[in-house]
């Protein structure tokens, strides 16, 4: 008989496993209170579409929400703070996009400045959508690259240092190293009031261009003429033609509606320019509580 002691016996034990899964799922179940989210984590909403362009791209960020809420809840909050800052780029492209048709020459010179070669690849097939730029487009650029375009608009290097600065450090948690590196809600919580000063900023950018935008667009007869326009119904034309056309966010309409109306009173048309112009502050009233 052999001296040595036989092998260890791995048994399966099926009341074990679907005690520790038990277990394991028990702070998700719905008998649990989940926390209260905190004001910080919606803000980033605000600035992101109101409308999108079709069905993907608003099950996109329907994804990315719940994700991040999820890891939240359940105290996963180095991976909640990742799908936050998906949901911070997704708005800087929403930005970009705007800037495209804003000040369109400046973009394409840019463009060609920041991808050289590969500048035809970027309004190729496979990065637009029906031959045109969408908001994913800008994802084929490097992260810290990407931002110089906001130089178009008057970003100083301060906030491009702070935005590079964001990317870094999301770079820094995303490594499959083994370890949790965020791991205090407080802590976690004021990474998270950063991202929202943050695209604070680079809306005020905007600002200025969104208004005349919005300007441009009442004065526009293929926009106010009852006769010729898309839709008839004031709130149906200012939902397709300007909230989905621009992609505008909640931020950029509390701008538009604060616009001083009265001063178009002396222009063809009036009556119709007013009549869309309270469609929409009508509209961002009644939806601006929406998440």
């Amino acid at each position: 008989m052999s001296s040595h002691s036989s092998p260890s016996v791995l048994l399966y034990d099926k009341e074990k496993i679907a005690a520790a899964i038990e277990k394991v799922a028990r702070p998700v179940s719905a008998d649990i209170p989940l926390p209260e989210m905190p004001e910080a984590l919606f803000e980033i909403f605000v600035y992101l579409p109101k409308l999108f362009q079709d069905e993907d791209e608003k099950r996109y960020i329907e994804a990315l929400s719940l994700a991040m809420r999820t890891s939240y809840e359940n105290g996963l909050y180095q991976f909640a703070y990742m799908q936050y800052h998906m949901l911070f780029m997704t708005a800087i492209y929403f930005v970009l996009l705007k800037l495209n048709v804003l000040h369109h020459d400046e973009m394409e010179q840019a463009l060609y400045y920041l991808l050289k070669d590969r500048y035809n690849e970027f309004f190729g097939k496979e990065n637009t959508k029906d031959g045109e730029l969408y908001f994913g487009s800008f994802a084929a650029i490097g992260e810290s690259d990407v931002f110089k375009l906001l130089h178009i608009v008057g970003m100083d290097t301060n906030l491009e240092g702070e935005l590079k600065k964001l990317v870094k450090e999301r770079n820094d948690y995303a490594h499959a190293n083994g370890r949790l590196l965020l791991t205090s809600e407080e802590f976690f919580l004021e990474k998270i009031r950063n991202f929202n000063h943050c695209i604070d900023r680079v809306f005020a950018l905007i600002k200025n261009d969104v208004l005349k935008l919005y300007s441009s667009t009442l004065n526009d007869p293929d926009f106010y003429d009852p006769d010729i326009r898309a839709y008839l119904d004031p709130t149906q034309q200012v939902q397709e033609e300007i909230v989905k056309k621009y992609s505008f966010s909640r931020f950029e309409l509390n701008w538009c509606r604060k616009f001083n109306i009265k001063q178009l009173e002396s222009s063809e048309n009036y009556a119709s320019k007013k009549e869309l112009h309270i469609a929409l502050s009508k509209y961002y009233k009644e939806h601006k509580s929406e998440l």
